[in-house]
């Protein structure tokens, strides 16, 4: 791992000499092919062929590095032994290698600048020529073989490495004599832990009740708190649920969103979310103040204030609201106490058997917990053993997932990360073979797999949507990405190294932006703060003049008042993300960055675009408020040919000019005046042959489309239609879609009373349908055969609808019915399926069967 930067460099050789970097192909420059291609073979020799030969004495180094992190920890003397016995036997030898590292990732940090340079020479001569600075990159350049040349050489003067020791081995031996001794928990104790926390959660006190559950080795807390939460009788009885991860990076803002997100009806989330802090804590808990809840608080460490701030939001209206909090740092407990006033430490002994009492001022309060050994025991059999676990089997992935493995350590522990966006992260930083978003999707289920990610949202369709990473992988993570130089942030360490890769920010942006890093070569700059600060411009310009090497730049919530002057000169940028509210009209220089392959502006609404955006032929996203694009310029060919996804485009730009010109976008969210529009954009669609997913937002009442006059493309497999008050039936005309998997009519879609599915075989690939907000809807009907792969259906509200299509029971495949306000006779109807829980999982909200 140590070799990372290496391996990292060597394949951004052969993207070079593929001419997949950079805005000109090599042979559009001058003759660096050879030197490019001599510094590949030497880089290979010695990635692949040398430093093969002392893999166990790099991986020895990279651990005696991460274990300085848990000198705080009192780890079990034999792994202590383990580590010393290895470092005593050949240290010359190893400090021969680790100054050949250091060598080594000197020599990339070099080889780096010097390409970028040499690249964004030729980007400026395009307008002006220099013979002498091309002569002084070119010097470079051949100044650099020589150095790898005398690296190799070096090399080959080591004694021979240690290939007879087995890293897979070792790690194994070393989790072995940390757990040993550590009793485990069986089937009979999670049994009974569950039904002493059923009994408490519905027979319980009338008075709110928080209950903490700790670890115990071979207890996984989080998952048995997953075990109630979805159970259907924790369900029907509170009449809300949340579940909030909180992990270390505790964020008081963020919890109170999550808990309105997950108790509160979306129209109301969408009105009150922007609020400042202290009025969104008065209205969540008037809206709690009658209702009877559960709210679990996943992964929570130490801090203290989660107390306080629970008081101020969540009342206690003497109706049996419950809190589950699942511990992972015993310092929370600190201030709490034991009915007999023994407050609890990490010495303390909680010996298992019924829920244990604790004194609080506020609620009632108690421990679930197993064991009869000091807590502090626990929490270091649990946690050390698991990092070290993780440790081991990054070591063992294969490089291309060892990479996108690591990167997931620059964003928060726990926080749910966009599939979308991380795939154009593993992009743009040149993980994944020819920019497939295919490949990455196949990369991120193998993670999954192996357990370094869970998910935490599924689309309709049942792609992974969102994701995080549990907190004792993201400290593996962390301990690997600090100690091989990939990573740093404000958090970890005072002083950045010189050839660190990614620096995220987890708050203090502007600290950040104060501080003197001008030596710092950064290919990756994200902003992770939930503060929306507002960045002056001069703080930008200089921002950008430092790192001019930026592939990756994400401002995050940072605000802008325009365009950051000085962000043109960022010739390598790949992604950007922006929040400026205010823009209108896109810049023209920023399409001088021909490199941008991701562009993600989404609180922006731009009415005017240069026509120069046709020339950044990489774009593959473009993530807007709205945006508007001109027309090609008069006798341009061209066309953004590698462009897959938009949102949102204006109405306006949806002529077979402009769409004719987009022939691979796959995603597309178009939403304004649909009405106005109407003609371009329903002729226009079938321009794009390989679309899939289309969702078409009305914004002008009232609204004048008609449905079967669109000509949608028949790839099309998701649809979605919001506020295009339809008056006539859209079935007939939706069902003849012959790939249509997901089919979603939401808000004002349809205004009619009633749905006829009556073509034989319509929809033959529809899996999930979702109509929403069609408050009139009394009757619908089927015909024979229609939807024969229906899985899912959700109808909100139900209100007037007396009965479901008798069709519905006869498709096989169907298997989830979510119903919202269903009238008394749709209810009674439901009932004769009772007996059929096996096959079909019926909810009704907001009150079960």
């Amino acid at each position: 791992m140590l070799d990372v930067h290496l391996r990292l460099f060597c394949e951004r050789l052969k993207r070079v000499l593929a001419d997949e970097e950079g805005a000109l192909t090599l042979s559009d420059s001058t003759n660096v092919t050879p030197l490019f291609q001599n510094l590949l073979t030497e880089s290979e020799i010695i990635a692949t062929t040398l430093l093969r030969n002392y893999e166990a004495d790099v991986a020895r180094l990279l651990f005696q590095l991460i274990r300085q992190k848990f000198d705080e920890f009192e780890v079990a003397l034999p792994f202590l032994q383990l580590l010393d016995l290895e470092e005593s036997d050949e240290d010359v030898k190893r400090g021969d290698i680790l100054e050949i590292l250091e060598d080594i990732n000197h020599f990339v940090h070099e080889s780096e600048e010097a390409i970028d340079a040499f690249f964004i020479n030729i980007m400026q001569q395009q307008s002006r020529e220099n013979e002498s600075e091309s002569s002084t990159k070119m010097a470079l350049l051949v100044g650099l073989h020589s150095k790898i040349i005398d690296i190799r050489n070096r090399m080959q003067q080591l004694p021979p490495g240690d290939n007879g020791s087995d890293i897979s081995e070792q790690g194994k031996k070393i989790i072995r004599l940390l757990s040993e001794g550590q009793p485990r928990l069986d089937i009979s104790e999670f049994e009974r832990g569950r039904e002493e926390l059923f009994d408490l959660l519905i027979e319980g006190p009338s008075g709110l009740s928080v209950v903490a559950i700790l670890n115990g080795s071979g207890f996984d807390k989080t998952a048995f708190a997953a075990d109630t939460y979805n159970n259907n009788h924790i369900k029907f009885y509170f009449d809300c649920l949340a579940w909030v991860r909180v992990s270390i990076a505790y964020d008081s803002g963020k919890i109170l969103d999550d808990i309105i997100k997950s108790v509160m009806p979306p129209s109301r989330v969408s009105v009150i979310i922007g609020e400042d802090y202290k009025l969104k804590k008065t209205i969540l808990r008037d809206y709690l103040t009658n209702k009877k809840y559960f709210i679990v608080l996943d992964d929570v460490f130490n801090d203290s204030d989660i107390w306080d701030d629970l008081e101020q939001v969540l009342p206690d209206n003497q109706n049996g609201s419950r809190v589950l909090i699942t511990v992972t740092d015993l310092d929370l407990l600190e201030s709490l106490e034991m009915e007999n006033g023994e407050k609890i430490r990490p010495d303390s002994v909680l010996i298992g058997g019924q829920m244990i009492r604790l004194k609080h001022e506020s609620w009632q309060f108690f421990i679930l917990h197993y064991g009869s050994m000091p807590l502090e025991n626990y929490v270091q059999g649990e946690a050390i053993p698991t990092i070290w676990r993780q440790i081991y089997a990054v070591m063992e992935l294969p490089f291309h997932l060892k990479v996108c493995c690591i990167y997931l350590c620059v964003f928060r522990p726990s926080i749910e990360i966009s599939t979308r966006q991380l795939y154009q992260l593993w992009v743009a930083e040149g993980f994944i073979p020819y920019n497939s978003e295919e490949t990455a999707e196949h990369y991120l289920k193998e993670l999954i797999h192996r357990g370094f990610i869970q998910v935490s949202k599924r689309r309709a369709g049942g792609t992974i949507k969102a994701c995080y990473v549990p907190s004792f992988v993201y400290y593996s993570l962390l301990s690997v990405a600090v100690n091989t130089g990939l990573s740093w942030t404000l958090d970890v360490d005072e002083e950045p190294p010189a050839n660190v890769k990614w620096c995220y920010i987890m708050k203090d942006l502007i600290e950040f932006f104060s501080l003197e890093h001008s030596d710092i070569y950064l290919q990756s700059f994200l902003n992770h703060s939930s503060e929306s600060d507002h960045l002056a411009l001069i703080d930008c310009e200089n921002f950008c003049e430092k790192f001019k090497h930026l592939r990756i730049l994400n401002l995050g919530s940072a605000v802008l008042v325009q365009f950051p002057p000085g962000l043109e000169n960022l010739f390598h940028l790949k992604y950007l993300k922006l929040n400026i509210p205010s823009l209108k009209c896109l810049p023209s220089l920023l399409c001088t960055l021909l490199n941008l392959q991701t562009l993600e502006m989404p609180s922006s609404y731009v009415d005017q675009s240069p026509e120069d955006i046709w020339m950044m032929q990489k774009l593959m996203h473009l993530n807007f408020g709205s945006i508007t694009l001109p027309a090609p310029p008069k006798n341009y060919s061209s066309s953004l040919k590698n462009l897959i996804f938009i949102s949102t485009l204006n109405p306006s730009s949806c002529t077979p000019d402009i769409l004719g010109r987009l022939p691979n976008v796959q995603t597309l969210r178009i939403s304004g005046d649909l009405s106005c529009y109407h003609s371009g954009v329903s002729k226009s669609l079938c321009e794009l042959h390989k679309l899939e997913c289309l969702k078409l937002v009305n914004e002008r009442k009232p609204s004048r489309m008609v449905l079967y006059e669109y000509q949608f493309p028949p790839s099309l497999t998701h649809l979605s239609l919001s506020n295009t008050e339809l008056m006539e039936d859209p079935m007939p005309t939706l069902e003849k879609l012959p790939c249509l998997q997901v089919l979603k009519l939401k808000q004002n879609s349809y205004l009619g009373r009633k749905l006829s599915c009556v073509g034989s075989g319509g929809f033959p690939e529809l899996k999930v349908l979702h109509l929403k907000s069609m408050y009139w809807l009394d009757e619908w009907t089927m015909g024979a055969g229609a939807m024969p792969k229906l899985e899912s259906l959700t109808v909100n509200p139900c209100a007037y609808l007396r009965k479901l299509p008798e069709e519905l029971w006869c498709i096989k495949s169907l298997r989830k019915l979510d119903l919202h306000w269903p009238q008394t006779e749709l209810r009674q109807r439901l009932r004769t399926f009772e007996d059929m829980e096996w096959r079909y999982d019926i909810q009704l909200y907001p009150y079960g069967i």
